[in-house]
């Protein structure tokens, strides 16, 4: 199977209309993932049996994001999934990403202006470098992060840049995506925990900051 013909079918399975904004967007990433995977090492492979989990898992974690979230951080976000699927699903969203990985910036920063998603940036350098020039009254609604196990330092440092409400999203295998878990333990009460459809013993855990 194609992958664009794949990915109509895996819209198509969750209600997204094949002529929308969003399927136009989603297509036209797919097509510069797939340019850009022939010369630099963005994902395992583009042939659809190698993708389709990741776009599943993008429009997936889009059903159940907080309504009310505007500001979203993504950390370590390599080729995108899932903050720009996200961001593309849910187009009120202001997306920062940092990637301190140069082809992989590289590789966003066109993505970004190729496809069109206005409201979001990408910071070429380390979270540590990165949260260390941001604003002291900076906040988002929601960070996330995936393929990287957080510093202690740096998660309390977000710690004391998100509001009551702001969702800490934590994409794992089985052991928790943290370099001391007892910091996530002391500092933040579990929301709730899901599965990630196609990604054995994959989760999304999702934490608020203990008041």
């Amino acid at each position: 199977m194609e992958t664009s013909e794949g990915l109509k079918r895996q819209l198509n399975e969750f209600g997204i209309a094949p002529d929308s904004e969003s399927a136009r967007q989603l297509q036209l990433y797919l097509a510069l993932l797939e340019k850009w995977n022939a010369r630099i090492n963005l994902t395992a492979g583009t042939e659809w049996p190698a993708i389709e989990a990741l776009f599943r898992e993008g429009i997936y974690v889009s059903k159940i994001y907080p309504p009310s979230a505007v500001f979203h951080l993504d950390i370590g976000s390599g080729a995108g999934f899932p903050a720009v699927i996200l961001r593309i699903l849910l187009p009120r969203l202001q997306l920062e990403m940092v990637e301190s990985r140069g082809k992989k910036s590289a590789f966003l920063d066109t993505a970004v202006h190729a496809v069109g998603i206005n409201g979001t940036k990408v910071h070429a350098k380390r979270l540590d470098a990165f949260l260390q020039n941001c604003a002291n009254n900076k906040v988002w609604d929601c960070i996330s992060w995936k393929g990287l196990k957080l510093r202690s330092s740096d998660l309390l440092q977000l710690r004391k840049q998100a509001h009551p409400e702001t969702q800490f999203w934590m994409f794992h295998g089985k052991e928790p995506a943290i370099e001391d878990p007892a910091i996530i333990e002391a500092g933040f009460t579990l929301l709730r925990s899901e599965k990630l459809p196609g990604k054995k013993e994959w989760a999304l855990s999702i934490y608020l900051p203990r008041q």
